[in-house]
C-alpha cells in the first residue's frame, strides 16, 4: 500500500490565469525531506545530489477546461520557439524542419526515401549503425528444430492418417492445428539467432563513471493518468523528477490527468516548474483510446503547429505506477547520440508486487525482455511497449503522436515508427519498477485489451502490417505474429484439450501408432522444448514454462477478443470497443472472474472424469473401447502369437 507523501511536498500555491504561481517554494524533492519508500519492493525516491541543475527555461501553462485558461495558453504559445531551450540557440534551426502534427495522413508529412526520417541529417549528422553477433548456440538449436520438424511431418504425413474413412479428416485436421503450432515456434526462434551488441556509452571526464551526451536533451516526462490514487502517481512523477540526468541536460516532468483531480492539481502545484499539470481535454463520444488522447492532448500543447522540432527534443512515457530508477535517463537518454535516426529507446518492466515462482499470468514476460526484444533489437524491429520509454518528439510526431485507432497503441506506435524509418534501441536492464494486476479479472481484462488491440490492427486493411508497403517483408511477418500467436494459442489449447475427451469418451485417437512415429515424436519433443526453454540463465526456465502456462490460461480470453473485434468491425455503429485501463491501487477489488474462467473449470471436470472413466476402462480390459489400448492390445496378442511360433 502506497503512503501518503509529507506535507512539505505541498506548499502553498494560487492559481493565476491557467499558470500555477508557487507562492512558497517547496521543499525540492528528494532534498531534506524524502519520500518514504513502499513496505517491501519500491525503491525510494533517490535523493538529488546537486549533478542536475539547469537554467530556467519556459515551461507550458497549466492547461484546464475554462476559456481564460485556453486563452491565456494561446498566448503562451505566440512566443518565439517556445519549445527550444535557451541552450539550443546555437543549433539554430534545431535539426531538420517542422515535423507533421498529430492526425496527420501519411501522405501530408514531409519525408524523402524510404527508410530516411525527413529524408536528410539532423544535428548529430549521421545514421545509426546496428552491431549484433552471432548465437551460435541458437542457430543450433533452430536448426536441430527444422530437422526434427521436417522428419516429423514426413512421418505424420505417410504413416499416421490411415484411420479409416470415416475418423481420416480428424488426423488431419489434427495435423493442420499441429502445424500452426510448428509455425510460432519457428516465429519465436528467429529471434535468438541474433544477439545485439551492448550500448557503449561515452564517459564524461567532468563526472567520472557517468555517461557523457552529445546533444544537450531535453525530456518532456509525460505521466498520463486517470483515477489512479494521488500516491500511485506521486512516486511515479518524483521519480522521474531526481533520477539522474547526463549533463547539460533538462527535464520537465506533465502530469496528464484525464481525471481533471484537483488533490493532483494542488499537489504539483506545491512542486517546481519543472513538473507541470496539463488536465481539461475534451473526451470525444465513442473515444477508443484514452490514454492516446491524452498523451496527444499534452503533446499538442508541447509543440504547436507551425514550429520547428529539434532533434534534441525528447519524449519519455511512464504509465502512473511505474517508479524509475535513479540511473534511467543516464542508461536510455545517451542512446539517442546513435544516430538522427533513433526514434526510439526502449526499457523492459518489473513489477514489485510479483512473486516468480507463482507467476501464471506471466507479468515477469522474461521470455520477451530476455529473448525477444533483444532478438528484436538485432534484427531491427521495433516493438514498443506502452511505458517507460523514449521517442524522439520528431519521430513521435512524424508517426501522427499516439494511435488512437487502437486499444494497443503503443504496438501500434511502433508500426508507424517503422513506416518512416526509424531505428529502435533497447536496453537490456530494469529500470523502472510497476505493479502488476494480480486479481484474476484484471489480468484477463488487460491481456483481453492487448489481443482486442491486435486484432484491430490486423482487421483493419488500411492498418494491417501485411499491405504497409513501406515496411520490409520482415516486418510484415513479425508485427502479424502477435495476432497469430493468439490465434494459435486458442486453437491448439482447444484441440489438445479435446483430443482425450474423443478419445477416452469415443474410441478415437488422431493418430495409427507405429515405431517410427514414436521416435519422429521422441525427436521432435527434445528439439522443440530445447529451442522454446533456451536460456542464458538457469532460473529463467521456470519463467518460460509460466509463459506457455499463461498462453493456455488465455485462450478462452483470445476466442472472447477475437469474436468482441470482428462484431466490433462489422457492427461499428452498435458495439464499440472501449480502453478500459488496468485497476491499481484500491480500484483492483471487487472484481468478480467468474466470466473468465468457468470454461476453463468445465475442462478441468471432464478432464477429471474422463481420467476416471479412462481407469475404469483399463481395469475392466474386455470393455475397453480405447483405440490406444485397443492398438497396445493388438500388438501384446501379435507379440504372443510370435513367441508361441519360435517355441512351435
Amino acid at each position: 500500500m502506497a503512503q501518503h507523501a509529507p506535507p512539505g511536498y505541498l506548499g502553498t500555491g494560487t492559481d493565476v490565469g491557467c499558470r500555477i504561481i508557487v507562492s512558497e517554494p517547496a521543499a525540492r524533492p528528494g532534498g531534506s525531506q524524502q519520500l518514504p519508500p513502499l513496505a517491501g519492493f519500491y525503491p525510494p525516491v533517490f535523493p538529488g545530489d546537486g549533478t542536475n541543475s539547469r537554467a530556467a527555461h519556459s515551461y507550458p501553462p497549466v492547461i484546464t477546461g475554462n476559456d481564460a485558461d485556453r486563452q491565456a495558453a494561446a498566448a503562451w504559445r505566440g512566443q518565439p520557439a517556445p519549445i527550444v531551450a535557451p541552450h539550443m540557440a546555437a543549433y539554430g534551426h534545431g535539426g531538420g524542419g517542422q515535423g507533421p502534427m498529430m492526425g496527420q495522413r501519411d501522405e501530408e508529412a514531409p519525408g524523402g526515401a524510404k527508410g530516411t526520417p525527413w529524408g536528410s541529417l539532423g544535428m548529430l549528422g549521421y545514421r545509426y549503425h546496428r552491431n549484433t553477433s552471432v548465437n551460435w548456440l541458437g542457430w543450433g538449436l533452430f536448426l536441430f528444430y527444422l530437422a526434427t520438424l521436417g522428419y516429423y511431418l514426413y512421418v505424420r504425413l505417410t504413416s499416421t492418417l490411415n484411420l479409416g474413412l470415416h475418423y481420416q479428416w480428424y488426423g488431419v485436421l489434427v495435423l493442420v492445428v499441429e502445424v500452426m503450432g510448428a509455425s510460432t515456434v519457428v516465429l519465436y526462434g528467429v529471434n535468438l539467432l541474433f544477439l545485439p551488441e551492448p550500448p557503449k556509452y561515452k564517459p564524461d571526464p567532468g563526472r567520472p563513471g557517468l555517461p557523457k551526451v552529445t546533444l544537450p536533451y531535453h525530456v518532456r516526462v509525460l505521466v498520463p493518468c486517470y483515477r489512479e490514487e494521488l500516491e500511485i502517481v506521486q512516486r511515479t512523477v518524483l521519480a522521474a523528477l531526481d533520477a539522474d540526468l547526463p549533463a547539460g541536460c533538462a527535464r520537465t516532468v506533465y502530469l496528464c490527468d484525464d481525471g481533471k483531480d484537483p488533490e493532483k492539481r494542488k499537489w504539483v502545484a506545491g512542486l517546481q516548474d519543472d513538473v507541470v499539470y496539463i488536465s481539461g481535454r475534451a473526451r470525444k463520444p465513442g473515444e477508443m483510446n484514452g490514454k492516446s488522447g491524452n498523451l496527444n492532448f499534452c503533446a499538442a500543447q508541447l509543440y504547436p503547429k507551425g514550429v520547428p522540432i529539434p532533434g534534441s527534443e525528447l519524449i519519455a512515457v511512464f504509465d502512473a505506477d511505474q517508479v524509475a530508477k535513479r540511473e534511467f535517463w543516464l542508461r536510455t537518454v545517451p542512446l539517442f547520440d546513435g544516430g538522427d535516426d533513433v526514434g526510439m529507446v526502449l526499457s523492459p518492466q518489473c513489477f514489485h508486487n510479483l512473486r516468480l515462482a507463482c507467476d501464471i499470468f506471466n507479468h515477469a514476460n522474461v521470455h520477451f525482455w530476455e529473448y525477444m526484444q533483444p532478438g528484436y533489437d538485432a534484427l531491427g524491429f521495433i516493438s514498443c511497449t506502452g511505458t517507460n520509454f523514449l521517442v524522439r518528439a520528431k519521430a513521435f510526431m512524424e508517426a501522427g503522436g499516439s494511435p488512437t485507432y487502437t486499444l494497443t497503441e503503443d504496438f501500434a506506435l511502433g508500426l508507424e515508427m517503422a513506416k518512416w524509418g526509424w531505428r529502435c534501441r533497447y536496453v537490456q536492464e530494469y529500470l523502472a519498477i510497476g505493479e502488476a494486476p494480480t486479481e484474476i479479472r484484471n489480468c484477463f481484462q488487460q491481456r483481453s485489451r492487448w489481443t482486442k488491440g491486435h486484432f484491430q490492427i490486423i482487421m483493419n486493411l488500411r492498418r494491417c502490417p501485411l499491405f504497409q508497403f513501406r515496411l520490409r517483408p520482415f516486418d510484415r511477418v513479425m508485427y502479424c505474429s502477435g495476432v497469430w500467436s493468439y490465434i494459435v494459442g486458442a486453437v491448439t489449447t482447444f484441440t489438445f484439450l479435446s483430443i482425450p475427451l474423443l478419445t477416452i469418451w469415443i474410441g478415437v485417437f488422431p493418430v495409427a501408432l507405429s515405431k517410427q512415429f514414436a521416435l519422429a515424436l521422441t525427436l521432435y519433443s527434445v528439439a522443440m522444448n530445447s529451442l522454446l526453454y533456451y536460456v542464458r540463465v538457469p532460473w529463467h526456465v521456470e519463467s518460460l514454462w509460466f509463459a506457455n502456462v499463461c498462453n493456455q490460461l488465455m485462450w478462452w480470453a483470445y476466442v472472447k477478443a477475437f469474436l468482441r473485434s470482428l462484431l466490433s468491425r462489422v457492427c461499428c455503429c452498435f458495439m464499440r470497443i472501449a480502453f478500459k485501463a488496468t485497476a491499481k491501487g484500491k480500484g483492483r477489488l471487487g472484481s468478480s472472474a467468474a466470466g473468465d474462467i468457468w470454461l476453463h473449470c468445465l475442462f478441468f471436470v471432464l478432464l477429471a472424469t474422463s481420467i476416471g472413466v479412462g481407469i475404469w476402462q483399463l481395469v475392466v480390459g474386455d470393455t475397453v473401447i480405447n483405440t490406444l489400448l485397443v492398438y497396445i492390445h493388438q500388438l501384446q496378442q501379435s507379440a504372443n502369437q510370435t513367441i508361441q511360433l519360435v517355441h512351435n
